[in-house]
């Protein structure tokens, strides 16, 4: 949803002092009354005519900019408020709704440009320095994005989504410390945020303080009960305090919920692997493995970006697993799979080297014709 209108004044401004000036006044003061309502369709022709009569009517402009947005009229709502901004630059008004619409647009950079001059205009407004901190994350410039979630923060200390951005920047640093202070800080003031427990079950988990990330990951699931990567992160406390029987359930549960889930499926099968339930882990890899490619193969005719990369765990494990269920000839076909999408793996290499060749192969005879 596009945020427009933020703090707009109703006061009339008008520059022009000719006899059409009574008029406009009257179309001026009725459209106001009716926005004020929230009856945008009826203001409309007030507007229309408030601007007809008065061409330096910025404000009026802006408003019909609003208009034709909630209309799905985006180029109209552009030319309206460039035309605000054209008869006065320094509507901040105009930047700011100028600036939503290009970032609902996904042109960051253009709506950069607006949300500077609303933060120059305002240097205290904590929600555009989050917005321009949004803009610079989507353009992949995450050193300015910190700076402007930090400045955010800062000058709004209990606005969550600043807080939430700048120590998910944190985490990716392994700046676990700083991260943490801050998200104990937001838990003090809203306990019921399960993006903040998740963040600190990911952080006490990376700092090996398990039992306390567990805390948190349950927390999270108890408001979000769809959350797969919390399941998953809370199975891998368990393997590590050696719960296997609880971390199989949260897998399996992870999976459930998105069958397409690598790292999920991963970790139930190297679990199945090291209960020594091989024939339990290939028809669980397989299923997913089966998934992944259907999904893949869509994905690819709708030209969607896929990486392949993501299914070579999968395709490593389940040779392992064949390998141990004696059944070297599917083992050796699943790591050839794996190393026609990365050759650069010396272990696959190495256990593939280590497979007997078949009787077939080592039994071929070369005839030399003299």
């Amino acid at each position: 949803m596009i945020n427009v209108m933020k703090n707009n004044s109703f006061n009339t401004v008008l520059t022009n002092n000719d006899d059409n000036c009574n008029d406009s006044d009257i179309n001026v003061t009725l459209a106001n009354t009716l926005i004020e309502k929230g009856s945008w369709d009826e203001a409309y022709p007030y507007l229309k005519a408030a601007v007809e009569m008065n061409p330096r009517y910025a404000q009026g402009y802006n408003h019909l900019g609003i208009y034709y947005i909630r209309n799905k009229k985006y180029m109209e709502a552009i030319n309206k408020f460039k035309k605000a901004l054209h008869i006065d630059f320094a509507l901040t008004e105009a930047h700011y709704n100028l600036a939503s619409l290009y970032m609902e647009r996904k042109e960051y950079t253009m709506a950069l440009s607006h949300f500077k001059e609303v933060v120059l205009a305002k240097p205290d407004d904590y929600e555009t320095y989050y917005f321009m901190g949004l803009c610079h994350i989507h353009l992949g410039l995450e050193k300015e994005a910190e700076s402007f979630f930090t400045e955010s923060f800062s000058l709004k200390p209990d606005y969550i989504p600043p807080a939430v951005n700048l120590c998910k920047l944190l985490i990716k640093k392994d700046n676990y410390t700083k991260a943490k202070n801050i998200l104990l800080r937001v838990l003090k003031t809203d306990s019921s945020l399960p993006e903040v427990h998740f963040l600190l079950g990911i952080i006490y988990k990376m700092q090996k303080m398990y039992p306390r990330a567990m805390k948190h990951l349950r927390e999270t699931l108890l408001m979000d009960k769809n959350n797969t990567e919390a399941y998953n992160l809370l199975g891998e406390c368990c393997i590590e305090l050696g719960m296997d029987k609880q971390a199989e359930a949260l897998f399996t549960m992870a999976a459930k919920l998105d069958i397409s889930y690598i790292s999920a499926i991963n970790n139930l099968g190297k679990l199945y692997y090291d209960q020594k339930k091989y024939q339990d882990a290939i028809c669980f890899i397989e299923k997913s493995i089966e998934t992944h490619e259907t999904s893949h193969s869509i994905n690819s005719i709708l030209s969607e970006t896929t990486d392949t990369n993501e299914i070579i765990p999968l395709y490593n494990l389940l040779g392992h697993c064949y390998k141990m269920a004696e059944n070297p000839a599917r083992a050796r076909n699943v790591w050839k799979k794996s190393l026609a999408i990365n050759p650069q793996q010396q272990d696959i290499i190495d256990a593939l080297a280590d497979i007997p060749q078949p009787a077939y192969l080592k039994n071929r005879v070369s005839l030399v014709i003299d």
